[in-house]
């Protein structure tokens, strides 16, 4: 069985979502933890809650460390595949 972190982290604190199974996108277990006292940024623990696709959680904390200077992420996930081209008569 796979397993997966994302970590948003800042200053001796951090957000860390765990998840373990065949499938980042639904895995089978998740949970958070909170490390030190990230202070009024642990709403991003309740917002992070809300989804269970780790590419999500991920893609959250990516843009709350780019809104919030100091904030850093670090995460494990596996690439996503590239996206198949669209055939030429495809309307964008």
């Amino acid at each position: 069985m796979a397993h997966w972190t994302v970590t948003l982290a800042r200053e001796g604190a951090a957000i860390v979502v765990r998840g373990e199974g065949d499938d980042p996108h639904a895995p089978d277990r998740i949970n958070y933890e909170v490390r030190g006292s990230p202070g009024p940024w642990s709403f991003l623990l309740d917002r992070m809650k809300d989804e269970r696709d780790l590419y999500w959680i991920a893609d959250c904390a990516y843009t709350e460390a780019l809104l919030h200077p100091g904030w850093s992420v670090e995460a494990d996930l596996p690439p996503l595949p590239e996206p198949e081209e669209l055939p030429e008569d495809a309307v964008p």
